[in-house]
């Protein structure tokens, strides 16, 4: 998809969902070691690679929005990604925790707030956001915090 603030909203609702998979998948830890040794490191291999998939998606989000919502250190995280993808053996997990654990609690409402004000402002079709809300790859958002 070309850069465009209409094709925003379901990058921004991938993060979500990534957000929402990635803290089902280390909830049950207390800290990076117990994540390191859980499963086998299956949940912590998951949660680097949806770590990846946010800066990915970020890396599409048009550049109108993201200047328009400079709070959110959209290139910090989008190097993010390029760290885990190219330097995955030298990855401090005390970081990866704490980017999880406590960086997204702050992240999650901004971006369910720039939703929200793309539909006041009629960039974001509702319509998709309840397509979207059917599917069943969308199991991690809670709809009723955007709707």
């Amino acid at each position: 998809m070309l850069p465009n603030e209409k094709n925003d909203l379901l990058y921004l609702l991938n993060i979500l969902e990534y957000i929402g998979k990635i803290w089902k998948y280390t909830e049950k830890t207390n800290d990076a070691e117990e994540l390191f040794e859980l499963n086998d490191q299956l949940n912590l291999n998951a949660s680097l690679t949806l770590l990846a998939n946010i800066g990915e998606n970020v890396s599409k989000i048009s550049e109108n929005l993201k200047q328009e919502y400079s709070s959110i250190e959209w290139q910090k995280i989008k190097d993010f990604r390029n760290r885990i993808v190219h330097d995955y053996v030298g990855i401090d997990l005390a970081i990866v925790y704490e980017i999880i654990t406590n960086d997204f609690k702050s992240l999650k409402p901004k971006i369910v707030n720039i939703i929200k004000e793309k539909l006041i402002q009629k960039i974001f079709d509702i319509e998709e956001i309840k397509i979207c809300e059917e599917s069943k790859y969308y199991r991690d958002i809670d709809f009723k915090e955007i709707l």
